[in-house]
């Protein structure tokens, strides 16, 4: 019903219908985001609805009431509950969305006049992300917690303490000596990693709950199941941004509160900046919309606080929100579009996945035109058909995928897409292995081409110069019929010179970072190679173990299943792919070409062997990848979150909470002059 309202023309209904058209939607819309877990609107819709009824509201006053949803926050609570609810002790606000830069310029100039400055005059603002998670309450009574509540409808929640008490990084005490609150709600947001949820899509792609979304929509869901032992198997963290009702202590400013939050044990939301005035607001937003990708928790725009506290009292609140911050989102990832059809695309390792061809759709800037669909089974599960109106999300620099199917908007001719039964580039006939489909022929051209892309890759064998265009160039040329062949272009000089856009200089370059793969460490020849189920960190730990490649080849099942993090499947995978005859010949090739891969001694397992590092902060000497790269040759371990697994953290310049963690779980803490000097770096 909602979606419809886009197209609803005001001639064509009074003001008054319109409100209540708009009210109906969005309270309908609450309920499915706050209460269900599955809402129908992506966040730029709803805002849109809600901005649309707050302007009518504005013009025609006679119209507000106290129940519409531009003044009040949340859903009402869903009525026939299995879990009791309670009040929360101050009530839980909402912040003002604004989706321009203007409309942050405004809002300042509304806070400095409320404020009773002049315009020029400078506020310092508090920044930091703005966590696309599920909001929760903490009650922490001398230090110890007691309960843990939904927002639910900003005056009341349901209890999740159970559920809570899972998350992995939430302290049940509060960290320090104290003296502690009396009793203090801790306000946060409940989240799922990237790579956790990643994990759980792979391993439980559908569930009694449906299938996973999105992070956000999978924690509120995990959230309300009934069984902790379940909730406990799923990877969320808890990241706190603000505090509630408190007695028996004091902060003058948001960025304490935030090191205090910190000091007490909690996570807080990284990267955190005061601006000092709202252009830096401004580019702080920018800056963060790019690094977006790279933070492991999804976001979708900033937080903007007035720093003072004692502004932020000044300032006050309207019904809904407070005068005193403010959301500045980022671009949609998320929108509607048509499915034009579904192909089929052979992978690196030979799996033939379905992708949907799209009408082209603009998502944060980029224009899709294809969806990843993942496998068959899923395909069939999902029920994406051609000609399917569907609801696309981009997440990183991943292909977009299909997240939603309108059915109520299908066509009454449609059909399901039928998996293929013979290989789209090849012809060959496919296997089917569990879920998947695969081409086993090595020789496959789509495949040579993205087998030779990933060996090239900075975390492979690093060639530079090697990347998918001139891959396909070289490949339609008849210059790269197989893997080995990467190894003796150098023979080919006068065939790739006759090429386009290739040089002397050009070649040279390439050849010689060609000469210099030829003895790669055997953690980049194993995860260049493409074993199926293997990838860098597999690679990495199957190298840390055996040593050499030879050790390795003639390891049983039994001896691979010694490895932490290999498995019955990955076991059966590398005996399998080590056993074929067309694998074997092309490792003899890949000898014969020059190719030796150096075996991994004690010394190179070693010395930092059984360290296990974590970087925060920015490094000015070199890049985090550059440092992981080196404790990595050195046998040690990274990891992207502390724990007490964790030995080493590395602190460079604007640490935020990782250090704090690793202060209160008295890590060794380096700076980048003392790690350097561990690594021997000159």
């Amino acid at each position: 019903m909602a979606f419809a309202l886009f197209t609803s023309s005001l001639q064509a209904v009074t003001i008054e219908q319109r409100i209540h058209e708009l009210r109906a939607a969005i309270r309908e819309a609450d309920n499915e985001y706050y209460n269900l877990g599955t809402p129908k609107l992506t966040d730029a819709q709803y805002d849109t609805l809600l901005r649309e009824l707050a302007q009518l509201e504005r013009d025609h006053p006679q119209w507000l009431t106290v129940d519409s949803p531009t003044q009040r926050v949340g859903a009402p609570l869903p009525k026939g509950s299995a879990a009791p609810t309670h009040p929360h002790l101050a009530p839980m606000g909402s912040i003002e969305s604004l989706m321009a830069k203007e409309e942050v310029l405004e809002f300042a100039a509304r806070a400095k006049k409320l404020l009773e400055l002049d315009a020029n005059t400078s506020l310092q603002w508090a920044c930091e992300p703005k966590l696309d998670g599920v909001s929760a309450n903490l009650l922490y009574e001398n230090g110890r917690f007691v309960r843990a509540l939904s927002r639910g409808d900003g005056s009341s929640g349901e209890d999740i303490s159970n559920n809570i008490r899972t998350v992995r990084n939430l302290p049940l005490h509060l960290l320090g000596a104290g003296p502690f609150p009396l009793r203090i709600e801790i306000r946060g947001e409940v989240i799922m990693r990237k790579v956790d949820f990643a994990r759980l899509r792979d391993t439980e792609e559908t569930s009694s709950e449906g299938t996973f979304r999105n992070a956000r929509n999978t924690v509120a869901g995990t959230l309300k199941l009934l069984d902790p032992r379940v909730v406990a198997q799923r990877a969320m963290d808890f990241l706190a941004f603000a505090i509630g009702h408190v007695e028996g202590v004091e902060f003058a400013t948001h960025s304490a509160l935030r090191a205090q939050l910190a000091a007490w044990g909690f996570q807080v939301a990284t990267p955190f900046e005061l601006a000092d005035d709202e252009q830096k607001v401004l580019d702080f937003r920018d800056r963060l919309e790019q690094q977006r990708d790279s933070l492991e928790y999804e976001l979708d725009g900033i937080v903007a606080k007035v720093d003072r506290l004692d502004l932020q009292q000044r300032l006050g609140r309207t019904a809904r929100t407070p005068r005193w911050a403010l959301a500045y989102k980022f671009a949609p990832r998320v929108g509607r579009t048509r499915v034009i059809a579904i192909s089929a695309q052979v992978g690196r390792t030979g799996a033939v996945t379905p992708v949907a061809q799209l009408e082209p759709v603009e998502l944060a800037g980029v224009t899709v035109r294809n969806a990843s669909l993942h496998n068959w089974t899923l395909l069939a599960e999902r029920d994406v058909r051609p000609g399917d109106e569907v609801e696309v999300q981009r997440a990183g620099d991943v292909i977009p995928e299909v997240v939603r199917v309108f059915t109520d908007r299908r066509s009454p001719d449609s059909a399901p897409a039928a998996p293929p039964s013979h290989c789209p580039s090849c012809r060959s006939e496919l296997e089917v292995e569990g879920k998947f489909l695969f081409c086993v022929n090595l020789d496959c051209g789509d495949q040579l081409r993205g087998r030779v892309v990933h060996l090239a890759s900075r975390r492979a064998l690093d060639i530079e110069g090697l990347g998918p265009k001139q891959v396909e160039q070289l490949q339609a040329a008849h210059i790269l019929r197989a893997v080995e062949d990467v190894f003796t272009l150098s023979t080919q000089r006068e065939r790739v010179l006759a090429l386009d856009r290739w040089g002397d200089k050009s070649f040279t370059n390439l050849v010689e970072q060609i000469e210099r793969s030829k003895r790669p460490l055997l953690a980049r020849f194993l995860n260049g190679i493409g074993i199926r189920q293997v990838g860098e960190q597999t690679a990495k730990d199957l190298a840390a173990f055996f040593g050499s490649l030879d050790t390795l080849r003639a390891a049983t099942r039994e001896q691979l299943m010694e490895v932490d993090g290999v498995g019955e499947e990955v076991a059966a995978s590398i005996v399998a792919f080590f056993a074929s005859a067309q694998n074997q010949q092309t490792l003899q090739r890949l000898h014969d070409a020059g190719v030796r891969v150096k075996e991994q001694s004690a010394v190179d397992r070693g010395p930092l062997l059984g360290r296990v590092f974590v970087f925060t902060g920015g490094l000015t000497t070199m890049s985090r990848d550059e440092a992981k790269d080196l404790v990595e040759k050195l046998g040690a371990k990274t990891a992207g979150s502390i724990s007490k697994k964790v030995t080493d953290v590395v602190a460079g310049a604007d640490a935020g909470s990782k250090l704090d963690k690793a202060r209160s779980l008295g890590l060794r803490i380096l700076d980048e002059m003392e790690f350097r000097t561990m690594v021997g770096a000159k």
